[in-house]
């Protein structure tokens, strides 16, 4: 008879030795259910509470398959079950062991906001790992709430960021339009950190004209902007505060409006630097909804429910992409299995599947193989 590898009680026991040593103090009864609702979640690919169950099998055999959907649903309205503080010592745990192998330190973090319809809003600050993103910190919301834009909690998760990296990182906050608040770029500056963030054309700066011979207040719409390479600005005062600001601005060719980025840094970095904003959190989104967990197929839920399944959602992409950056490191540990990641398209090589669906591809190919298939658990995070 063939030896089964990596089957569900294998990960799940895995799983649960491992938040274990993370989290000391996690409730019994809470081990007994979420290790298994992890490893469902990974095989289902979904966080509809039908869905995971079908996948739940060995001793939930033997039970009703509404029971198991029930018990599912019952932990994901636990009030016992904290979503932030679980996230917080995982994240904080990954954090403190990052492999970080680039020697100037650079650690792009992006935040914005993410809507499941109508029904929820989701503020995330994520860290660029290649050319997506793992989830930092994040606060749920019922509906369109405005305490999803409240400055003091933004502030809050741009201060817990900080705290979780030391000196030695440089951290270079990018964010888009809706985030242009003088409070905000001060916070970060105060942190010691960089900011660039994208700014909207109806704010007016004091800038030296030719004409006129002296400085005059103009929108940003009035100043020019190169086709085929970044305006740079330095020390310029932006709206009535006059609050002093680096600036770059680039205009592709076919895009109507130009990318107007402020700083704190270098401005002949900003462009370069804020081009990593959208594959390291929109990927995120993308993974937690459809080319994932299918996020948007809860509606109606309470908030609580939600907290919580968004913090599963969140912990499986920080998981797979630490797998799948695992497998792009330690390539060697793994010649019994061949996953195409990247492909040479005009003599130029490209990555053709993320480090998220690297990780999920090996851990559904490793689930209940007759051959070994490294399935590690370490949280251990490789810079790509």
């Amino acid at each position: 008879m063939n030896k089964v590898y990596n089957t569900q009680a294998d990960l799940a026991r895995a799983i649960s030795n491992k938040l274990k040593e993370i989290i000391p103090d996690i409730r019994k009864t809470q081990l007994n259910i979420l290790p298994f609702i992890i490893v469902s979640m990974f095989i289902s690919e979904s966080l509809v509470a039908s869905d995971m169950a079908k996948n739940l099998k060995d001793n939930f055999s033997f039970v009703q398959h509404d029971s198991i959907i029930r018990r599912i649903r019952r932990f994901f309205n636990n009030k016992l079950f904290n979503p932030y503080a679980f996230y917080d010592k995982i994240i904080r745990f990954v954090i403190s062991n990052y492999k970080k192998k680039h020697d100037d330190k650079r650690v792009h973090i992006i935040f914005d906001h993410m809507f499941s319809h109508d029904n929820y809003t989701v503020f995330m600050i994520s860290m660029r790992i290649g050319k997506q993103g793992i989830p930092l910190w994040f606060r749920c919301f019922k509906g369109n709430s405005s305490m999803a834009f409240d400055e003091d909690m933004l502030k809050e998760g741009i201060s817990y960021v900080s705290s979780l990296f030391d000196n030695d990182f440089k951290l270079i906050f990018l964010a888009d339009r809706w985030f242009n608040s003088i409070s905000l770029m001060e916070h970060i500056n105060s942190l010691g950190h960089t900011y660039c963030i994208r700014i909207k054309r109806n704010i007016k700066l004091l800038v030296y004209d030719k004409k006129e011979g002296h400085n005059i207040w103009k929108w940003f719409d009035e100043i020019f902007a190169y086709k085929y390479h970044a305006y740079h600005l330095s020390n310029v005062p932006i709206t009535e505060s006059k609050y002093l600001v680096n600036i770059a601005i680039s205009k592709t060719i076919g895009v109507s409006d130009s990318w107007i980025i402020i700083t704190n840094g270098n401005p002949k970095r900003a462009i370069k630097d804020y081009g990593y904003r959208f594959g390291g959190i929109e990927s995120i989104f993308k993974n937690q909804k459809s080319n994932g967990f299918y996020l948007e197929s809860t509606y109606n839920a309470s908030l609580k429910y939600f907290e919580t399944i968004y913090s599963l959602a969140s912990f499986g992409i920080l998981y797979l992409t630490i797998l799948g950056a695992e497998y792009s490191k330690n390539s060697k540990c793994y010649k019994n299995i061949k996953i195409t990641t990247h492909k040479v398209i005009k003599g130029v090589k490209v990555r053709v599947l993320s480090l998220f669906n690297t990780g999920l591809t090996l851990f559904n190919l490793a689930f209940n193989s007759l051959k070994y298939i490294r399935v590690p658990f370490r949280f251990i995070l490789y810079d790509i």
